[in-house]
């Protein structure tokens, strides 16, 4: 049977995602000495399978990190983009940050970040990069809260300690079950809107 190069990079894309998924959860848990062998268990997959799609532990390790801030950019992004209220935009990223949300792997990721920037593991090249990723992703959400000032949905102050508090916010809806706190859920997104509303 001949081979089909379309479902071969298919294949391979999959079964980066996968690994990059068990990557997050394993690091999370584990911390940064986690080994390779964790993160394959974990995907179910062979050693092979992982070096075929990373050369190292340090690489997969950024790609994770990588992965997430991009993802959490195109939420920014999209909420941006979105028609209604600035009240509403931040609704629709608290929602998304509800572990029902599939939010788990992003606060994964998130304690993987934290991880990664306090550690003498990464070199300081790397942590620049995601530095400057995160300097983006604050950039859009320094926008967001500048159109809700704007718009009266978002109280008056100094945009740039409510873009802190919004993100310290999101950060922690996250990571409230692993906290050992109650489930979040949508009359917590309530509370949150309210405490950076007008």
């Amino acid at each position: 049977m001949p081979r089909n190069p379309e479902r071969d990079r298919q294949l391979r894309e999959e079964r980066r995602k996968q690994i990059l998924a068990a990557a997050a959860r394993v690091f999370a848990r584990k911390g940064l000495l986690a080994k390779i062998s964790d993160i394959a268990v974990e995907a179910g997959l062979s050693h092979g399978h992982v070096y075929n799609s990373f050369k190292s532990k340090e690489e997969l390790l950024l790609a994770v990190i990588e992965q997430s801030q991009h993802l959490y950019e195109d939420k920014l992004r999209a909420a941006l983009a979105m028609e209604g209220t600035a009240a509403d935009k931040f609704r629709y990223l608290a929602r998304l940050s509800l572990p029902s949300a599939g939010s788990t792997g992003s606060a994964d990721a998130y304690l993987v970040l934290l991880q990664t920037l306090n550690t003498d593991l990464v070199g300081d090249n790397d942590k620049d990069i995601i530095r400057a990723r995160g300097r983006v992703n604050r950039e859009l959400l320094l926008a967001l809260i500048l159109e809700g000032q704007r718009d009266g949905t978002v109280m008056q102050g100094d945009p740039v300690q409510l873009m802190s508090l919004f993100a310290t916010l999101i950060q922690n809806l996250m990571l409230l079950e692993m906290r050992m706190h109650a489930q979040p859920n949508e009359a917590t997104v309530d509370l949150l809107i309210r405490m950076i509303g007008p």
